[in-house]
C-alpha cells in the first residue's frame, strides 16, 4: 500500500525474542497485521491473539482503506498495565515480562482487578507453542518427562498427559485472565520460592527418585498485590511393574503369560507411574508465609468443573495470604535486628579481645627488649672490665689480651640498647 505509513520501529525488532507492548502497539497502528506478521514470522491471526492478551488495541476491519482515502482515524491511546499484567510477548519461549509496578505485599490486599481483556484468546499466552517443547525432552525411568526447557509454564506430566495437562492449564488461566488476573512467569526482579512437588497419590517415606523437571522461574497469578505459585502436576501411583529397555512399563499392560517371566525377561518390582490424572497445586512464593492448596482429579478432566471454586478461593483468600506476609516479614525483621545487634556485640567483643592482645604482644616485646639491655649492660661491664684489667699488664701481655677482646667483641655483635629499644613498636589502636 503505497500512503500505508512507515512504522517507526527499529529494524533490530525482528530479531528480538521479546517485543514490548508499546512496540506492537506502534507497529500495529504503522503498518498492517500481516506485514507485522511477516515480520516475526507469524500468522496475522496469531498476532491478533497476542494483541488480545496483551490488551493492546489495533485497527478495525477497513482501518488501511481508509487510511488511503485519508479517512483515517485517530488511533486510541495504549492503556496502562495493571500490576501483574504481561507487558511483552516471548516469540521463542524467553521468558515472559510483567508489570513491576506492583504495591508494597504488606498492604492490604484489593478485590478490585484489572481490567478484562475484550475478549479472551483461545490459548494463553503462557502456554503458545509449548507443545515444541515438549518435543525436546528426556524422559525419566517412570514416564515423566524433563524438557531442556526450563523457562515455561510449570507442567511436570509424562508423555500421555501433556495434552490434558495443556488444555486444564489452559482453562484455567483464562479463567483467571478473564477475572482480570494475570498469570506469567514470576518476575525475575524479585526471588519467588516454588513449593516442592510430591506426584504420589499417597504419601509415603519412600524416596521420590527420579527427581522431576523443575522451572527456572514460577508460574504466578497476580491477585491485586498478592501473587500466587501455580504447577500442574500428573499424580502417579504405586504399581507393579517391569524394567524393559531402561524404562519401567506397568505390569498389567503385558499379556497374563508375561506377567510372571524368567529372570531374563526382566525383574517385576513397583515403582511410581503417572496415572493420567492431574493435580494442581497453588501455593505461597513468599519466604516462610507458608500456604498450600491442592485440588486432585479422581479421574482424568473432573478437575475443570472446579476451576470456578478455585478462582473464587484465591481471591478470597489473598487479603489472608497478605496478612501472613506482612506477620513474618515483621517477624523476620525483628529477627533481622536481633542477629544483627547479636554481630554487633559479638565484634565488639572481638575488637576489646584485639586490643587486649595488642597490649599484652607489645608489653612482652618490651619486655624482651630490656631483657635484651640487660644483657647487653652485661656483657659491656665485661667487656670494660677486661680492658681495664688489661691496661696494668706488660705491653707484650697487654696487646694480646686486646686483641683476643676485639675478637671477642666482634663475634658478640652490636651492643648498642638504644638500637634495641627503637625497634619496639608501642601499642596502636
Amino acid at each position: 500500500m503505497e500512503n500505508t505509513p512507515k512504522a517507526k520501529i527499529s529494524a533490530d525488532d525482528s530479531s528480538e525474542d521479546v517485543v514490548t507492548r508499546e512496540s506492537l502497539y506502534e507497529q500495529a497502528w504503522s503498518i498492517p497485521m500481516t506485514k507485522i506478521g511477516e515480520r516475526y514470522g507469524v500468522s496475522s491471526s496469531y498476532l491478533a491473539r497476542v494483541f488480545t492478551s496483551l490488551n493492546i488495541p489495533r485497527p478495525p476491519v477497513g482501518y488501511w482503506a481508509q487510511v488511503a482515502a485519508g479517512k483515517g482515524k485517530v488511533r486510541p491511546v495504549l492503556p496502562e498495565s495493571q500490576p501483574g499484567d504481561l507487558t511483552a510477548w516471548s516469540r521463542n519461549g524467553a521468558p515472559l515480562q510483567v508489570s513491576r509496578s506492583l504495591p508494597k505485599v504488606g498492604q492490604k490486599a484489593s478485590r478490585k482487578t484489572s481490567t478484562t481483556p475484550a475478549a479472551l484468546p483461545r490459548r494463553h499466552p503462557l502456554l503458545l507453542s509449548i507443545e515444541e517443547h515438549f518435543k525436546k525432552v528426556r524422559e525419566s525411568e517412570n514416564g515423566y518427562l524433563r524438557p531442556t526447557k526450563r523457562s515455561m509454564a510449570d507442567l511436570i506430566v509424562s508423555r500421555s498427559g501433556i495434552v490434558h495437562a495443556i488444555d486444564f492449564a489452559n482453562q484455567l488461566y483464562l479463567a483467571l485472565m478473564k477475572k482480570g488476573l494475570a498469570v506469567a512467569l514470576s518476575d525475575p526482579a524479585t526471588y519467588m520460592n516454588r513449593a516442592s512437588v510430591d506426584h504420589r497419590q499417597e504419601a509415603s517415606t519412600r524416596n521420590i527418585y527420579p527427581s522431576l523437571w523443575q522451572p527456572q522461574r514460577p508460574t504466578v497469578v497476580y491477585i491485586g498485590n498478592i501473587v500466587f505459585g501455580l504447577t500442574i502436576y500428573e499424580i502417579s501411583e504405586y504399581v507393579e511393574v517391569k524394567h524393559v529397555d531402561k524404562e519401567y512399563v506397568r505390569l498389567s499392560s503385558f499379556p497374563a503369560s508375561q506377567r510372571r517371566s524368567p529372570y531374563r525377561d526382566g525383574w517385576v518390582m513397583s515403582a511410581d507411574m503417572p496415572s493420567g490424572r492431574l493435580c494442581l497445586q497453588v501455593y505461597s512464593p513468599y519466604y516462610r508465609a507458608d500456604w498450600v492448596h491442592r485440588w486432585s482429579e479422581g479421574t482424568p478432566g473432573d478437575l475443570v468443573s472446579k476451576i470456578p471454586s478455585i478462582v473464587k478461593l484465591l481471591i478470597a483468600e489473598a487479603p489472608e495470604l497478605a496478612k501472613k506476609v506482612e506477620v513474618e516479614r515483621e517477624r523476620w525483621e525483628l529477627e533481622r535486628q536481633k542477629h544483627q545487634s547479636e554481630v554487633a556485640e559479638w565484634q565488639r567483643k572481638e575488637e576489646e579481645k584485639r586490643q587486649l592482645k595488642v597490649v599484652q604482644d607489645s608489653r612482652d616485646r618490651l619486655e624482651a627488649v630490656i631483657q635484651t639491655w640487660a644483657k647487653v649492660n652485661s656483657i659491656q661491664a665485661f667487656f670494660d672490665d677486661i680492658e681495664r684489667s688489661a691496661h696494668k699488664l706488660g705491653d707484650e701481655e697487654r696487646k694480646v689480651v686486646m686483641e683476643r677482646l676485639a675478637k671477642a667483641q666482634e663475634l658478640i655483635g652490636d651492643l648498642d640498647a638504644l638500637k634495641h629499644f627503637n625497634g619496639w613498636e608501642p601499642p596502636a589502636f
